[in-house]
């Protein structure tokens, strides 16, 4: 009789275990190669936590992010959508930076927002780590990550609460740009989220966690770099960075084995961008910064594989197969947030339209064949040879990149040639045509018209040049704040389009020259 008892508490515990919401935990790294880790075949790294992850999980091969660089990337995956669509086409930065390439100061809190929806829902959410989802400087004020549907958070490279504050580790505090700063913060980003999820009673939770590594700087203790006594730097500073970072991934999954949350948490493992371009000398910022792309060609801020194709490993027991290698299956950052919706059977807010698909299929090892094709733009620098590309389609094993001009476009069937090293186009024009015509399509679809960035010929000048003229930043942010173009700036208009609104009304009235409460484009960037 105690037998038969015991057994049918052990089938509701597990019953009531496998029916509750799933939680989620987003780990998403920055500038992480596709080829920086072990279980990818890295001849000298230790990842024994990841590779754990893999082996517990599926390692999906052809995982894409949806732009080269940090802010991009990251809107994607917590809108579903291509960061084209909120004005965010680089990193955000100061003020005038932004203005001048087109961009708000911050991604708007009002857009549909997955840590928001499933706040909604009853979740517990919180976000740890690197934030970059808004600028800085003077003249920012961004919103809180509360704002965006958190119930906690601690950042750096955004507004509120230090990563650093209340923790361990807090008398290590700095910058990620300085080497005591870059060797604790995901340290410190680690502790807020085992609290966190320690804390969470009778809710499920989603929880990201977006580490410092391999970000510039790359720093690591003389501790850290204990693991790689026999290595040369700058590798030695590098790989023991990457080890670190993995040991805090380690500390959760411990946890949540600890708490036995493991069957019933859905972890992914993702980077936000392909390596940054190291730099020779020891005295240079990237010096540090030799990442791998596993044989990818180009690197962060290129559309080639190497710049946005990135880890992205999926475990989520009994449902998700483990160990399992997914070398077909196209996925994109734009899937993420339409996925853990259909997953947690969340319902997406009214009218949301998502550039991405739902993957479970491909998760669950089912057959998957994506149908909608995959879209990329770059309007940053084209500082290295591979970043040539602006714009980029996928559809199906194909990959079509051109320049602005139109004037050189390559083709690339990525599952014979993963690493785009045989351009087909002159072979395929039709194939060529076709894909030029969707890629055409869509940037039609795209809020804002194209702005060619002029940045070939000298970057650097170029970019000094733009932050010195008012009158191109005024003409680009006329264009932006004109949302019905007419042609005039209203009040409300041009208020809504500063990031700083206290003084509004004054500004405004500075400029209207002819005190008629409109704004006509000559008043607006004619003025001194």
């Amino acid at each position: 009789m105690k037998l038969l008892v015991c057994l049918c508490s052990s089938f509701v515990f597990l019953h009531s275990s496998f029916s509750a919401q799933p939680n989620v935990l987003f780990i998403y790294a920055d500038d992480w190669g596709f080829g920086d880790l072990a279980c990818h075949g890295h001849p000298h790294l230790k990842t024994p936590n990841l590779d754990r992850l893999a082996r517990e999980g599926t390692d999906f091969h052809q995982f894409t992010v949806c732009n080269p660089v940090c802010s991009p990337s990251r809107a994607a995956i917590v809108t579903g959508q291509y960061p084209a669509r909120h004005g965010v086409h680089q990193h955000f930065a100061g003020h005038p930076e932004n203005v001048a390439r087109g961009m708000p100061d911050w991604l708007d809190p009002k857009a549909p927002l997955l840590p928001r929806v499933l706040h909604e829902a009853g979740y517990a959410t919180a976000h740890y780590g690197k934030w970059h989802l808004s600028g800085q400087g003077g003249e920012i004020e961004a919103p809180l990550p509360a704002a965006y549907g958190y119930d906690d958070a601690a950042v750096w490279t955004g507004p509120g609460r230090s990563v650093f504050e209340g923790t361990n580790v807090e008398k290590m505090a700095g910058s990620a740009h300085d080497k005591v700063g870059a060797s604790f913060q995901t340290i410190a980003a680690t502790e807020h989220a085992l609290h966190f999820i320690r804390g969470v009673k009778d809710k499920p939770f989603y929880l990201n966690l977006w580490l410092h590594e391999t970000h510039h700087l790359v720093s690591a203790t003389d501790e850290d770099k204990k693991e790689y006594p026999d290595t040369a730097e700058p590798q030695r500073t590098y790989y023991a960075a990457v080890t670190r970072a993995d040991r805090q991934v380690g500390r959760l999954l411990a946890l949540l084995d600890e708490l036995k949350l493991a069957d019933n948490t859905i972890v992914f493992f993702s980077s936000d961008n392909g390596p940054e371009n190291s730099q020779p000398r020891p005295s240079d910022k990237l010096y540090h910064s030799v990442g791998s792309t596993g044989g990818l060609r180009g690197q962060k801020r290129s559309l080639y594989l190497g710049g946005v194709n990135v880890p992205f490993i999926v475990r989520w027991p009994r449902v998700v197969p483990a160990g399992r290698v997914d070398k077909t299956s196209v996925l994109a950052g734009v899937d993420v947030m339409p996925t853990l919706l259909a997953a947690l059977d969340v319902k997406a807010p009214a009218g949301y339209q998502s550039d991405g698909v739902n993957i479970l299929a491909a998760l669950k090892g089912q057959p998957f064949a994506r149908q909608a094709p995959v879209f990329w733009e770059w309007r940053g620098p084209h500082a290295h040879e591979a970043d040539w590309p602006t714009h980029s389609i996928r559809d199906g094993d194909h990959v079509l990149i051109h320049n602005e001009d139109f004037t050189r476009m390559e083709l690339y069937n990525v599952i014979t040639d993963r690493a785009q090293q045989h351009d087909i186009a002159p072979q395929n024009p039709e194939l060529v045509a076709t894909l030029k015509a969707k890629l055409d399509a869509w940037r039609k679809t795209l809020p804002m018209p194209f702005v060619q960035s002029g940045r070939r010929a000298a970057d650097v000048k170029a970019t000094s040049a733009a932050r010195k003229a008012p009158t191109v930043d005024r003409s680009a942010a006329y264009k932006r704040w004109d949302k019905n173009t007419d042609g005039i700036l209203t009040l409300e208009e041009y208020t809504n389009g500063l990031a700083k609104k206290d003084d509004a009304p004054k500004r405004f009235k500075a400029f209207d020259k002819d005190n008629d409460g409109k704004l006509t484009r000559e008043e607006f960037i004619g003025a001194k």
